[in-house]
């Protein structure tokens, strides 16, 4: 079936209309918010009005976008909730779970409208699959939340989307060695991500399911924000 209902996560309200604007005219009942912690406020309402689709701007106040498609993953009721992501920073589509695609903002909304009315047109609601079982909750600390956050907005980009691709190759049980991906000796067993440069260190708790990023080492040459 088609896209009946959308939500959309997007805090600039000229992206907001748009987007808006056209899910209307497509058909769709629309519900927007500016941040994170509204998105999941609104996703944990009444099931029956649950979206079909969630338009999720990955730079956000209070919560950014990868916390807010993190937590939807864990969460048995939303984790199977498709998810149209949108960035000015990132072009490259994750390959993750629940994601059915990435929307590039540009200077110029009208090619980006475009891409996303298309989409709507062609999307079908996949029908209810039986949910993943054992994901990983990816986890930062107060330190590396905000290193990470002082990187330029693509590299960070990159980085989060190793950090759930680390989750997912874990849960599968596929071997833990790669250019970016390697398990690390030791107790407790902790794994390293690497991405132009910036290694991640994330500690493995089995029994709570979690990856936790207890170390984010960054590289001098690198600029911060």
């Amino acid at each position: 079936m088609p896209v009946h209902r959308l939500l959309v996560v997007e805090d600039d309200p000229s992206w907001q209309k748009s987007l808006e604007d056209v899910a209307r005219a497509e058909g769709c009942d629309v519900t927007v918010v500016s941040d994170g912690e509204a998105a999941l406020s609104t996703l944990s309402g009444d099931p029956r009005t649950r979206p079909n689709l969630v338009v999720l701007d990955l730079l956000l106040p209070r919560m950014d976008g990868w916390e807010v498609y993190g937590r939807m993953r864990v969460d048995h009721d939303l984790r199977t909730i498709p998810v149209l992501m949108l960035s000015a920073a990132a072009a490259q589509e994750p390959k993750l779970g629940g994601i059915v695609g990435m929307l590039q903002k540009t200077s110029s909304p009208e090619p980006v409208i475009h891409q996303f009315r298309e989409r709507l047109r062609g999307f079908t609601v996949p029908s209810p699959a039986a949910p993943e079982e054992s994901l990983y909750t990816v986890r930062l600390t107060e330190d590396t939340s905000l290193l990470l956050h002082s990187l330029p907005p693509a590299l960070r980009h990159a980085l989060r989307l190793h950090l759930f691709r680390a989750a997912d190759l874990l849960r599968t049980g596929l071997p833990m060695m790669s250019t970016w991906l390697m398990a690390l000796p030791g107790e407790p067993p902790s794994l390293l991500v690497t991405v132009e440069g910036v290694r991640a260190v994330m500690e493995i708790n089995e029994a709570e399911r979690t990856l936790t990023v207890t170390s984010l080492i960054i590289p001098t040459y690198l600029p911060r924000m």
